[in-house]
């Protein structure tokens, strides 16, 4: 594949919205999650490849990076711990995660950057 194309490829990865990782079910939201454990500061990067990248302080041992995520998420939503769950990915840096008893609208109001 000519280099040209490849830096494209690349560049529309890049491009994804907050829309792209994300799907309602119900009246829960479930995100398409990356997480970058070990990071200095607990924060949301953004959305890189139809994923919320977000980073943990926390390292990726004994499921410390999971807890952390969700009480960043819980904190961040402002939302119980009890309604956040890592669904599948409990092992790994990708993650479906589900936020209980959140609107769209709520969600895209908190994920406006």
């Amino acid at each position: 594949m000519p280099q040209k194309k490849i830096l494209k490829l690349k560049k529309q990865k890049m491009k994804s919205s907050i829309n792209d990782c994300f799907k309602i079910v119900g009246n829960d939201i479930v995100i398409k999650v990356k997480i970058v454990p070990g990071s200095s500061k607990d924060k949301i990067i953004g959305v890189y490849n139809d994923a919320l990248k977000i980073a943990i302080t926390a390292p990726p041992v004994e499921g410390k990076a999971n807890k952390e995520c969700i009480a960043y998420l819980a904190k961040y939503f402002e939302v119980a711990k009890s309604k956040i769950e890592i669904f599948s990915g409990q092992t790994s840096k990708n993650k479906l995660i589900k936020i209980y008893d959140i609107s769209q609208s709520e969600f895209l109001d908190k994920t406006k950057w």
